[in-house]
């Protein structure tokens, strides 16, 4: 029976012995480093004079093969009975399931801008602020005509698409959409990231697109962990809604806006009216709160970098490189 192969590895100032058959797979050698020093075997490198050997567990011949063939056969025959002094390079699994995780949701953001960007609202040819309501008088009209989540690749499609088929089926909206003769074209989702002035952090919740041809919300909270509470996003709609009537925030839009909130309570407190959740502590926040900046929004959008992220394997092969070069300098401070 050979002899084991002898290894002293260190990385980080740990240093470990191990001992290995000659006929193991070089994988076996990545997986008992990866465990011992809790780093991601697709990271690992060992570091010897000069030499660099990945033992990500690709090679199919021997771990003794492939060592004679990195480091010679003569240090191969010494390591029976003289360890071979390595440094070991890697990075640690916490760090590529961050980054992994960081991407997924780059690629989360980046699918919800693609799909923003395919559903823009063409420029209407009709001059001026209108309403989808002067085209009809028929009471069914007033409603929102499409709903448009967007796709599955964004987090919780399921609860938004819910959402936005509630708010177009929530009676105290079809009340007041009734009442004014309210038609919106397309109900849809605010992209999580797009309309924000990075300058001040200010987010847009809301946009209505030509007096009511779509109206955007923002659904998802910033993290995309969740969803924004449901009667926070019906207050950011009746304010979408006034702009169907009026565009700039002078006194007739805040005197509309306020008098929608009026009537959605009224008709809620109506005795024939059955809540669908109990009333949330946000309830008692004012309108003003809620007051958005469409203007700062717009101009905010060019300052939007989707896509210059650094991919998962990029910042792998830096974080590599930078632990690689430390060992350089382990190395020529220790003698190894």
């Amino acid at each position: 029976m050979d002899s084991p192969i002898l290894f002293s590895v260190t990385h980080a100032g740990r240093t470990v012995d191990l001992s290995l058959s000659p006929s193991s797979s070089l994988a076996s050698l990545a997986d008992t480093l990866s465990n011992e020093f809790d780093l991601s075997p697709s990271s690992l490198k060992l570091l010897f004079k000069g030499k660099k050997l990945a033992i990500d567990g690709g090679e199919a011949d021997s771990l003794q093969e492939v060592l004679e063939r990195t480091f010679g056969p003569t240090l191969v025959a010494e390591s029976r009975t003289k360890p071979i002094k390595a440094l070991l390079v890697g990075t640690k699994r916490s760090e590529i399931e961050a980054m992994e995780a960081q991407d997924a949701l780059r690629r989360k953001k980046h699918d919800a801008f693609l799909f923003h960007q395919q559903h823009q609202a063409r420029p209407s040819s009709r001059s001026g602020v209108h309403s989808l309501s002067d085209s009809s008088s028929d009471p069914a009209h007033f409603r929102f005509h499409h709903l448009e989540p967007f796709p599955k690749s964004v987090p919780f499609f399921d609860r938004r698409k819910a959402m936005l088929e509630r708010l177009a089926e929530d009676p105290a909206v079809k009340d007041v959409m009734r009442r004014h003769k309210f038609a919106v074209g397309v109900l849809t989702e605010l992209h999580p990231t797009l309309h924000t002035n990075f300058s001040t952090g200010e987010k847009l919740l809301g946009l209505n697109t030509n007096a009511g041809q779509k109206i955007s919300l923002r659904l998802l909270t910033d993290d995309l962990d969740g969803l924004r509470a449901y009667n926070d996003v019906r207050r950011v709609l009746l304010h979408e809604l006034s702009h169907n009537r009026f565009g700039d925030h002078d006194n007739n839009f805040k005197e509309l806006n306020s008098l929608l909130n009026r009537e959605v309570a009224a008709y809620e407190s109506s005795p024939a009216f059955e809540p669908w959740d109990p009333p949330s502590a946000s309830s008692a926040r004012s309108a003003e709160e809620h007051r958005l900046n469409e203007e700062a929004a717009e101009k905010a959008d060019h300052q939007l970098r989707f896509g210059l992220e650094d991919f998962v394997d990029e910042r792998r092969e830096k974080a590599g490189r930078a632990a690689e070069e430390r060992a350089r300098k382990a190395r020529e401070q220790g003698g190894i």
